[in-house]
C-alpha cells in the first residue's frame, strides 16, 4: 500500500501551513526557511500525524496545524544537526550553513523554533486541547535537545563504551520522541481514549528507533543519489552509531585502535572510510544492526492491535514497513 496516496491531499495542506506561516516574516531573516523546508524529505512525521488521526475515528482538518508545526520543528533540528556535524549535504543540495554560513544558519534554525510557539499561542484549538498540546510539545522538545546533547557529550568527552542500552536511550529521545509525539497528537487530537493514545505514542517510539538505525545503515551502506547525504558521513563526523557499537564490540585490539582514531580524527579521506565500513562488513555489523531496525518494527506492529479500523492500522502498518525498506 502506498499509504501517501490516502493522505497526499492533507499533506499538501500541511505544505500550505507552513508556507502561510513563514510568507509575512522578515525576509532576511526567515526567506531561505521555506526553500529548505521545499526541498522535500519524506514527511513522515506529519504523515504518521494525519494517518493515527484518521485511524481513530477522527474526522476534518483540526490535526493540519499541529502537523505543520512539527513538521517545522524537525526541520529546525536539521538546521541545528548539521551545524553540529558539520554535515556537508541535505536532501540532495548543500546544507544551511555551507550557504549562507554558521551565523545565519544558527539564527534561521533559532528563527523556526521561536516561530513554532509563536504560531502554538494561536493555535485554532479548545482550551482542553490546547494546554494538552502544549505540554507534549514542551517535554518532546526537551527530550529531542536532551538526546542530541548525549550523544554530543559522547564526541566531547571522547568515549567509545557506548553500550548498546545507551545507545537506544540517545535516539528515543532524539529521533524517536519526535515520531512518538506526531503519533500521540493524532491520535488524541482524533478521540482516542488514553490506552489507544499511550499505544500509538509506543509505535511511534518504535519506529522512530527503528527509522535512526535505518539512517545509520544507508549512511554507510547507501546510494548517494537516493540517499541524498554523504556516504559515510557518520564516519567522519564520530558519530557512536548502533553498528559502531558493535563493532567495536568484536573487533580485534588492533582494528578497535584504528577505528577509534579514524572516528576521532573526523578525517574525510576515501581510505579511511573505506576501512571502517569493512570492518563492519566484516564483523556483520551493518545486518545486525538492519535486523534491529526490523525487531523494533515488528514490535510497533504489536502497538497497532488498538486499532480496529483494518483501513486505518493499514496505512500505519505500511508506514512502520517503509521506515526499514526505504533508501533515503
Amino acid at each position: 500500500m502506498n499509504f501517501y496516496e490516502p493522505i497526499a491531499a492533507e499533506l499538501m495542506e500541511v505544505e500550505k501551513e507552513i508556507e502561510k506561516m513563514l510568507e509575512n516574516e522578515p525576509k532576511e531573516i526567515y526567506g531561505m526557511l521555506f526553500p529548505f523546508i521545499k526541498r522535500g524529505g519524506k514527511r513522515i512525521r506529519p504523515a504518521l500525524a494525519i494517518s493515527c488521526y484518521h485511524a481513530v475515528g477522527g474526522k476534518g482538518k483540526e490535526i493540519i496545524f499541529p502537523a505543520a508545526l512539527i513538521e517545522m520543528f524537525h526541520n529546525f533540528t536539521l538546521i541545528h544537526d548539521d551545524i553540529e556535524d558539520d554535515s556537508q549535504f541535505r536532501r540532495g543540495e548543500p546544507t544551511i550553513h555551507r550557504l549562507y554560513g554558521v551565523p545565519i544558519a544558527l539564527n534561521s534554525g533559532d528563527a523556526l523554533y521561536t516561530i513554532i510557539w509563536d504560531k502554538l499561542a494561536y493555535a485554532p484549538l479548545d482550551c482542553r486541547k490546547f494546554r494538552a498540546i502544549e505540554r507534549m510539545f514542551s517535554s518532546t522538545f526537551k527530550h529531542v535537545v536532551e538526546g542530541q546533547g548525549q550523544e554530543l557529550n559522547w564526541e566531547n568527552s571522547g568515549r567509545f563504551d557506548i553500550t548498546e542500552d545507551e545507545y537506544f536511550e540517545m535516539i528515543k529521545k532524539k529521533t524517536a520522541a519526535l515520531i512518538a509525539l506526531s503519533c500521540e497528537v493524532g491520535a488524541m487530537l482524533g478521540g482516542a481514549n488514553k490506552r489507544t493514545c499511550a499505544e500509538l505514542r509506543k509505535f511511534g517510539e518504535n519506529i522512530g528507533v527503528a527509522f535512526q538505525i535505518q539512517d545509520d545503515v544507508l549512511n554507510v551502506a547507501g546510494d548517494f543519489s537516493k540517499y541524498q547525504k554523504e556516504i559515510g558521513g557518520d564516519i567522519t563526523e564520530g558519530k557512536r552509531t548502533l553498528i559502531v557499537v558493535h563493532c567495536l564490540a568484536h573487533a580485534t585490539s588492533d582494528e578497535k585502535k584504528r577505528l577509534i582514531n579514524i572516528l576521532s580524527s573526523h578525517t574525510s579521506q576515501t581510505e579511511d572510510i573505506r576501512y571502517a565500513i569493512d570492518l563492519f562488513r566484516k564483523y556483520g555489523s551493518i545486518d545486525y544492526s538492519q535486523q534491529h531496525a526490523y525487531r523494533f518494527i515488528e514490535e510497533a506492529k504489536k502497538n497497532l492491535e488498538c486499532i480496529t479500523d483494518e483501513k486505518g492500522r493499514g496505512i500505519l502498518t505500511s508506514i512502520a514497513d517503509f521506515v526499514v525498506k526505504r533508501e533515503r
